[in-house]
């Protein structure tokens, strides 16, 4: 899988993730991973925590959902999925516990499992709020590309864009990449940027669209974008390693871009540690993409 690809893969993981970030009091996985010393609380803040679970109430998703919370940011995420069932096995239609499931379901490679999760959405939409329901259809359709039903998840993504879901422009932009025409992604990319350009998602996407277009500087700027608003999101780095390499021929800066994705990810799909490892052995390095 080269650049036509990669990036997009690594743009999904970011979008599934931002699906756990449903309103419940908070954005589920993303907050407790900043902020890991609630794993420990102190003295005064164990004994709030104390109160507050003095004040359950059993019949609410939302505790369960919090404790799911927690044991992802342990990275227990048995525990969490446990939680995360319990909490729906109190409300069925609980849209937090809904998309951090489907979440952790598509990092552990059950697509399938999750378009069953999700599937009541699309039956029953008004059993959902407007904002949740748009975010979980965008995770149907993501989730249905991956197990390869395209005309699933075009049929999802069509209930999004139908529904106003500005909040998702990233997802089109990804299946149009994946799809059989993925020069119809330019103006979706675009469009995303311009409804959110603080998100690293579409930046990334709109730089994987302008380096398809020739636009190589333009790509670059948006790398660099998509990296200044996440650092912490990996696919950038990656696709700037690939555009030094093989667009602007500085091997330097490619190696440092690279270096900087080793740290946040051990995916390769495109072989780059070895390239960087020992160049002279990859007789068709200078040929990508």
């Amino acid at each position: 899988m080269t650049l036509r690809a990669f990036a997009m893969s690594r743009a999904a993981t970011g979008l599934v993730l931002a699906l756990a970030c449903v309103p419940a009091g908070g954005c589920g996985a993303r907050r407790f991973s900043r902020h890991a010393a609630l794993a420990m609380p102190a003295p005064a803040a164990a004994a709030r925590a104390q109160a507050a679970d003095a004040a359950r109430d059993p019949r609410d998703p939302w505790w369960p959902y919090r404790d799911a919370e927690a044991h992802v940011a342990a990275d227990s995420l048995a525990s969490a999925e446990a939680d995360l069932r319990r909490a729906l096995a109190l409300d069925p239609t609980y849209a937090p516990a809904l998309a951090l499931l489907s979440k952790l379901e598509f990092d552990s490679g059950r697509s399938a499992d999750a378009m069953t999760l999700l599937e009541p959405v699309r039956r029953q939409p008004d059993a959902y709020a407007p904002a949740a329901r748009t975010r979980l259809l965008a995770g149907l359709a993501l989730h249905a590309d991956a197990v390869g039903d395209t005309a699933r998840a075009h049929e999802a993504l069509a209930n999004v864009l139908d529904a106003g879901g500005r909040q998702d422009a990233s997802v089109p932009v990804y299946l149009a990449l994946r799809g059989d025409a993925p020069e119809t992604a330019a103006p979706l990319a675009r469009e995303a940027v311009r409804h959110d350009g603080h998100s690293a998602v579409n930046q990334n996407n709109l730089g994987i669209t302008l380096l398809r277009a020739g636009d190589v500087e333009g790509a670059r700027k948006a790398f660099a974008e998509a990296i200044a608003r996440d650092p912490a999101l990996p696919g950038p780095y990656y696709n700037l390693a690939i555009l030094e390499k093989w667009y602007r021929f500085d091997d330097e800066a490619a190696a440092r871009a690279f270096a900087e994705y080793a740290k946040r990810s051990q995916d390769d799909p495109d072989g780059l540690r070895a390239v960087f490892a020992a160049p002279a052995a990859h007789p068709d390095a200078g040929a990508r993409p």
